[in-house]
């Protein structure tokens, strides 16, 4: 059975922590007010930050400013037998200070902190030394847990790193017109990606002029329509793609909701930068692995 999960915590302490294993990751784009470290050792799917999305695989580690829209999406363990594992962790803005990083001691962090102008992307190839370094902060307590914290995004900050370019226009909590707005053309996309929905035939499903609607979902999602529709695509292409290794990827397009193979080859390889066969081969030899 498919379990929905959604990875997102009470952020009532400066730092908490999540040690997780899922048949499926069913996030919904969503923001904090602190930093959100998400580390995966196991599975594969698609992350989404901003408008821009990436597929994740063993050994994905992602650090996220505070309000940055993000989500998470894997497909079902009971198709692909394969699980997703990881961890996440968020800290407030407060464990790191200015007067803390102003240190000598601090450069590295000093460092990590001026790329943090946007989410970073780590390249990690000691995933058993940052796993204890991350497990150490959850084994800890008081001023030991931020100590080694610290410990942990110094190591981290070691590592080859690429910063991902996610435009927001609009960073202010939805009221709540808005948000229930929002929900019902998100319904609408969910409940008919398959067929050929327009800019126009949202728009009139919620009763707003075009151009109107047009600017509201950009504000609000911080992306278009247009890009919103084939990132969602994609993601239903991706856990097809791992799920139902024996669907053939042109009855996979037509599935997700694409015109055309080509289509579907075109906008997965613009959004997760590689092919359809290429994330395929990449799930299932995971899913074989010891």
């Amino acid at each position: 059975m498919f379990e929905n999960w959604a990875l997102q915590a009470s952020e009532s302490d400066s730092i908490s922590f999540q040690d997780f294993d899922v048949e499926g990751l069913a996030d919904d784009l969503h923001r904090h007010s602190s930093y959100e470290l998400v580390y995966i050792s196991a599975g594969s799917g698609v992350w989404q930050i901003g408008g821009v999305q990436g597929a994740f695989g063993a050994g994905t580690l992602i650090l996220c400013p505070p309000r940055v829209m993000h989500a998470w999406w894997s497909g079902s363990a009971a198709k692909s037998g394969s699980r997703t594992s990881g961890i996440v962790l968020r800290f407030s803005r407060e464990v790191l200070p200015g007067s803390l990083l102003r240190l000598p001691e601090m450069e590295s962090l000093r460092e990590l902190e001026k790329k943090l102008s946007a989410p970073l992307e780590f390249r990690v190839l000691d995933q058993a030394r940052l796993r204890t370094r991350l497990n150490s902060v959850d084994r800890s307590k008081g001023v030991l847990k931020i100590a080694r914290l610290l410990v942990a995004l110094d190591l981290i900050a070691s590592l080859e790193c690429k910063q991902v370019v996610a435009e927001e226009k609009n960073k202010a909590d939805l009221g709540s017109k808005d948000f229930a707005r929002i929900e019902r053309v998100k319904r609408f996309i969910e409940e008919h990606f398959r067929q050929h929905i327009s800019r126009s035939d949202a728009a009139r499903a919620l009763g707003m002029e075009e151009a109107a609607f047009s600017r509201f979902f950009r504000r609000t999602l911080g992306m278009t329509y247009v890009d919103y529709v084939n990132n969602f695509r994609v993601r239903q292409a991706a856990a097809l793609l791992g799920n139902r290794r024996g669907m053939g990827i042109e009855e996979i397009a037509r599935q997700s909701g694409f015109g055309s193979l080509a289509s579907l080859h075109r906008q997965f390889k613009k959004r997760l930068g590689t092919t359809p066969e290429s994330y395929r081969k990449a799930a299932n030899s995971e899913f074989q692995a010891p």
